[in-house]
């Protein structure tokens, strides 16, 4: 039995993992088609998963994306497992946090990433009433940069050879929101 939906998007619902969902974490964060876009370099075990996704880590809001099931209110028992949402690195006292997100490979491209960081944007402005979020992207991840700039996140700035993906480094671009901003969309 999936966990209480904590945020309901247009689309999808966010909800905390639970101990059932660790095999779908564990698959997709090894999958190289996931893990090279975050970017991650070591192989997870399913305890590794349940440690990072199920416990959580301090200052951190991690969710599990799930679609609505089909029936249009997010009430599904089972609903479709899609991916991992979290605002991360919360720093209360100066009022931003870092946001991020992954899908599994065969829910890309249907605008349920866009749904589920919008949807917890407005959490982070309006219930955590933080003033300002992060995100970061590898340069060479186009689905993100289309994402981001979806969100109107701006560009402020990037760091050379940041990573070392597949073989090569790689910059990472980063991005800010402010709480002024997103509410005036």
């Amino acid at each position: 039995m999936p966990g209480p939906v904590f945020l309901r998007g247009d689309r999808v619902t966010l909800r905390p993992p639970e101990e059932e969902d660790v095999d779908f974490l564990q698959r997709c964060h090894n999958d190289p088609a996931v893990r090279l876009s975050m970017p991650r370099v070591h192989p997870q075990n399913r305890e590794d998963a349940r440690e990072e996704y199920v416990e959580g880590f301090d200052e951190t809001v991690g969710l599990l994306i799930c679609g609505d099931g089909g029936d249009g209110n997010g009430d599904d028992p089972d609903p479709d497992r899609l991916g991992f949402c979290a605002l991360f690195r919360i720093e209360e006292a100066s009022g931003r946090a870092e946001i991020g997100t992954w899908l599994a490979p065969d829910a890309e491209g249907e605008g349920y990433a866009t749904d589920a960081l919008s949807t917890l944007v407005d959490y982070a402005f309006e219930e955590r009433r933080l003033h300002r979020l992060n995100a970061g992207r590898l340069a060479s991840n186009d689905r993100s940069a289309a994402l981001i700039d979806r969100l109107e996140f701006t560009e402020e700035g990037r760091r050379s050879d940041y990573y070392f993906v597949g073989g090569e480094y790689v910059d990472r671009v980063e991005y800010g929101l402010l709480a002024d901003e997103w509410s005036s969309r």
